[in-house]
C-alpha cells in the first residue's frame, strides 16, 4: 500500500504524532514558518501528497501561502483545520482552492479521512456548507442584486448545451457518478467533459470552479 506524503503547516505540529499512528500516512515534515513550507514543498524529495494547514483557533490558515501553493504546485492538494464554522472562512478556503475544510469539532477521524480523500482527488467539506453554498448560489441569483446561476453561466464564456447541463449539475454538487447516471454518460467522459469546463474557465479544481460562480454572481 502507498503511502500518502503528508505536509503540515501551523499548530506547532500539534497533529504529526496523532496522524502518524495511521500506516498509510507519512508526516514528511511540519512547520510554522511560510518560507520554509515553500522551500520543503520545492525539495523533489519531499513532495508532498497532501498539505495539512492547521488553523487552530483562529480563521487565519496562511492564506498568502495558499495563493503561492496554488500558483506553483496545483496539483497538490491542500486540507484546512479549522475551529471556525464561519460561512465567509469556508468561501475565502475555497476562493483561494482549499480541497478540504475540515471543522476541528468533527474529530480527527474526519480529519484522516479527509486527508486520504484529498489524496485520491476528492473534494471534502461540511456537508451542512455543500448545502448551504449550492443554496445560496441559487437563492442569490434570485435577488435582483444577483445573477441566476444559468446566466452566469452564459456570461462566463460559450459552451455548449451539454457542457452548460453538466455545469448546472456542478453547482447543485452531483459527483461525476451522479452527472454520469443523469446525462446518460460514461465516467470517462463526464471526466473529459469536467476537464475540459476546468480549462475552459482557468480552475483547477470544483472548489475554484464554485468560488468563480460564486463571485461572478456577486
Amino acid at each position: 500500500m502507498k503511502s500518502i506524503k503528508l505536509m503540515i503547516y501551523g499548530g506547532q505540529g500539534r497533529l504529526k504524532g496523532i496522524i502518524e499512528k495511521e500506516e498509510d500516512i507519512v508526516v514528511i515534515g511540519t512547520t510554522e514558518n511560510e518560507m520554509e513550507l515553500l522551500n520543503l514543498v520545492n525539495t523533489a524529495s519531499a513532495m508532498a501528497d497532501v498539505i495539512l494547514l492547521d488553523a487552530q483557533s483562529s480563521g487565519k490558515y496562511g492564506q498568502e501561502v495558499m495563493t503561492i501553493l496554488k500558483e506553483t504546485h496545483p496539483s497538490i492538494p491542500v486540507v484546512i483545520f479549522t475551529a471556525c464554522p464561519e460561512n465567509h472562512y469556508l468561501i475565502e478556503a475555497m476562493c483561494h482552492g482549499a480541497a478540504g475544510y475540515v471543522l476541528q469539532s468533527s474529530g480527527m477521524k474526519q480529519l484522516v479521512m479527509a486527508i486520504r480523500q484529498c489524496a485520491n482527488g476528492q473534494i471534502v467539506y461540511p456537508a451542512s456548507f455543500k448545502a448551504l453554498l449550492m443554496k445560496r448560489l441559487q437563492q442569490d441569483g434570485e435577488e435582483k442584486s444577483s445573477i441566476p446561476v444559468d446566466k452566469v453561466i452564459e456570461k462566463l464564456g460559450a459552451f455548449s448545451k451539454r457542457e452548460h447541463e453538466l455545469l448546472i449539475l456542478l453547482t447543485e454538487g452531483q459527483t461525476n457518478q451522479q452527472i454520469s447516471k443523469n446525462l446518460f454518460l460514461s465516467i470517462g467522459t463526464v471526466k473529459n467533459y469536467v476537464s475540459r469546463l476546468y480549462k475552459k474557465l482557468n480552475v483547477r479544481n470544483r472548489p475554484e470552479l464554485m468560488a468563480l460562480l460564486y463571485r461572478f454572481q456577486k
